[in-house]
């Protein structure tokens, strides 16, 4: 099932005279008319603080936002009637999702809506950087004719990679080799051939040494972040030229300056930033060779009216058919089973990021066994839930119950269902045994106590916690000590242990397992100062 497709929810909702959306950001007047069209009474108010949304919403069914207005839990429990927030966009980080969950409330977005949209910002980039085009405009406006030191070059025949081939990623490559140039592309998810023809999927250092125009299109995320720096610029072609659509952070803009001033890199386009909107004194604003746009990605008048009319249209199915399109937080099951399946949603969710973030290489085959009292359950929405979080860590577009099961089968995951009815010390078990391509295999399981999940198993370790927050994970030698050593030199560097979980070796000689719950996340350098502990052998973090 596509994002786009209709997803039948439990209950209907027939159309009613009072049924009324409320306005809450800057929508279109496409999306504001559609929703009149349809019959619905539309409250238009803008600009609203918190606490003056949560008056107007008293009697929403529905209230439609983009990035300005905040729905917190305070808005949605003042909204009695409320059955749908839609976000004209992709990121909800201004809903309050749990609460919105917890209340029955829909939550949707627009995640494809700007598409295009972006991938025709990369595709400019491109072509302003290999004719000079912001550098040839200001010399005019400036009063010189600089044609000789203006000369530039032919995409035809150039090699263009592609860094991430999501949705805007493979709009981008198409393009590409529309324009007849050579495409590659490095997708860490996607295994054997492109899913783009004509497009060379390569390793990621590859793709840095090949490229002669790199353009970025992956999330910003623990993995990416930092991900082009002083080394992988070091990698690339002097000749070469950089693109960043995506998200700022993605590239350190430290080294970025260094290598653009030093003439190691011939030029780059940057559309996001570490800091928006840009400091008047960044180093961004002194460098040559570089082209810079103030996050225009969503920035066209086709986009903003596409997101409109696309939430307009998705809130009318909701509120007067009861049909969900790109649901955020909602499997389709009945109220009756969704109250009993719930909580292990909850858990499949978590169990699929903590896999997501274990796995150094993609996972390929999936194994979900329902144990107990679940074997006799619908499961469909808990493996939708463990889908979605497994393969959330790494995408920029959020995949949910609805988008779950394409996701997994545009990247080749092989899932298996397994049901048994005994053979557990627990009433209900919820396992997962994920096989990656580098043919690692990683074992969670975990229940539900007094309503809350509980890990039970992690990698093979017999474990009993509530996961949640930020986890160190640490692999080491079963030997007295050693944790009041770890616990003492996280202490060195400011971090906070909030509880600890441990678990011996089943073997002797074998490592033993700690998880830490910690107050953040050790950098990948913290982490490496700590592997450096002589009882340490291996350390992950995990963000549950």
């Amino acid at each position: 099932m596509s994002a786009t497709e209709s997803l039948p929810v439990s209950a209907h909702h027939p159309k009613a005279a009072a049924t009324r959306v409320l306005v809450a950001d800057n929508l279109d007047p496409a999306g504001v008319e559609l929703l009149r069209e349809a019959g619905l009474d539309v409250d238009v108010q803008m600009g609203l603080s918190p606490e003056e949304l949560a008056v107007a919403a008293k009697n929403a069914h529905g209230i439609l936002v983009r990035s300005a207005a905040k729905v917190t839990a305070d808005v949605i429990a003042a909204a009695p009637q409320l059955r749908a927030v839609g976000r004209a966009g992709i990121g909800v980080d201004n809903i309050d999702l749990d609460a919105a969950s917890e209340r029955g409330v829909l939550v949707m977005n627009t995640p494809l809506a700007n598409a295009t949209t972006t991938a025709e910002l990369a595709i400019a980039h491109l072509f302003g950087l290999a004719r000079h085009l912001a550098r040839a405009n200001q010399s005019m406006v400036e009063g010189r004719w600089d044609k000789k030191k203006l000369v530039g070059h032919e995409l035809t025949g150039k090699t263009l990679c592609v860094v991430g081939l999501g949705k805007i990623g493979r709009l981008v490559a198409e393009r590409g080799v529309g324009l007849k140039m050579k495409v590659i592309a490095h997708d860490p998810f996607l295994q054997g051939e492109s899913p783009v023809q004509g497009v060379e999927l390569v390793s990621f250092d590859d793709a840095l040494k090949r490229a002669d125009y790199l353009t970025l299109h992956v999330p910003k995320g623990a993995n990416t972040a930092g991900l082009i720096n002083a080394d992988a610029l070091a990698q690339m072609k002097p000749s070469a030229a950089l693109i960043n659509c995506a998200r700022g952070g993605i590239v350190v803009e430290a080294d970025l300056v260094a290598a653009l001033s030093d003439g190691k890199l011939a030029g780059a386009a940057l559309d996001v930033f570490e800091t928006e909107p840009l400091p008047e004194d960044s180093p961004l604003r002194a460098v040559p060779n570089l082209l810079m746009t103030p996050h225009l990605g969503a920035s066209s008048s086709e986009a903003q009216v596409r997101v409109s009319t696309e939430i307009a249209a998705q809130m009318i199915d909701y509120l007067l058919k009861g049909e969900a399109r790109c649901a955020v937080n909602a499997p389709s099951v009945a109220p009756e089973l969704l109250a009993k399946l719930r909580p292990f949603m909850q858990l499949g969710g978590c169990l699929g990021r903590m896999v997501g973030q274990l796995a150094a290489s993609p996972v390929v085959k999936l194994e979900v066994s329902y144990v107990g009292e679940l074997a006799e359950l619908e499961t469909d929405p808990l493996r939708r839930e463990v889908l979605a979080g497994l393969l959330s860590i790494g995408r920029e577009a959020p995949v949910n119950a609805v988008n779950a099961e394409r996701v997994a089968d545009d990247r080749g995951l092989k899932v298996l269902e397994e049901r048994t009815r005994k053979g557990s010390d627990y009433t209900a078990l919820l396992k997962l045994n994920a096989f990656t391509a580098d043919g690692t295999e990683h074992v969670l399981a975990g229940t539900v106590w007094r309503g809350q999940p509980r890990l039970a198993v992690f990698e093979g370790f017999g474990v009993d916690f509530r996961p949640e927050g930020t986890l160190l994970v640490t692999r080491h030698l079963d030997q007295p000590g050693v944790l009041g050593q770890v616990a003492t030199w996280l202490g060195t560097i400011d971090v906070n242990i909030g509880g600890l979980h441990m678990a011996a070796a089943g073997h002797a000689g074998e490592p033993a397992l700690a998880v830490f719950e910690t107050d953040r996340a050790l950098t990948t350098d913290e982490q490496k100062a700590l592997r450096e502990l002589p009882p340490i052998v291996s350390t992950c973090v995990l963000q549950v």
